[in-house]
C-alpha cells in the first residue's frame, strides 16, 4: 500500500467537503466569502456594494450560505451582519489563493 492510498479521506469528511463545496461553488459566493475573510463581518449593504450586486441577489446568496451554516447572521437594529461561521470555508479560500489557478 502506498502512502497516498493510506491517506484516504473518511466518508464523513467527504460528505462535509461536498456540502461546503456545493454551497460555495458559485463565483458570487466565493467573492462574498473572500470579502468576509479579508474584512470580517459586514452588513448586507456593505457586501452588495463591495461586490456590485442588487439587494435581492445579495440576500439570496447570503441566505443560502446562512441556511447551510457557512455564514452566521446577527441582527443589530435594522442591520443584519454576516460573518463566516464555518472555518473550513476559510481553508478552502486559502487553498484557492495558494493554487492561484487563474495563472495557468
Amino acid at each position: 500500500m502506498t502512502e497516498r492510498e493510506a491517506a484516504t479521506i473518511s466518508v464523513g469528511t467527504v460528505q462535509d467537503a461536498a456540502r461546503v463545496l456545493k454551497c460555495i461553488g458559485h463565483p458570487v459566493r466565493l467573492r462574498i466569502i473572500e470579502l468576509l475573510d479579508n474584512g470580517g463581518e459586514r452588513t448586507v449593504t456593505e457586501i452588495r456594494e463591495a461586490i456590485g450586486l442588487e439587494q435581492a441577489a445579495a440576500s439570496q446568496h447570503l441566505n443560502l450560505m446562512r441556511d447551510k451554516r457557512i455564514l452566521a447572521a446577527r441582527r443589530d437594529g435594522v442591520n443584519v451582519y454576516y460573518d463566516i461561521s464555518d472555518e473550513k470555508v476559510v481553508r478552502v479560500i486559502d487553498c484557492l489563493r495558494a493554487c492561484d489557478i487563474t495563472n495557468r
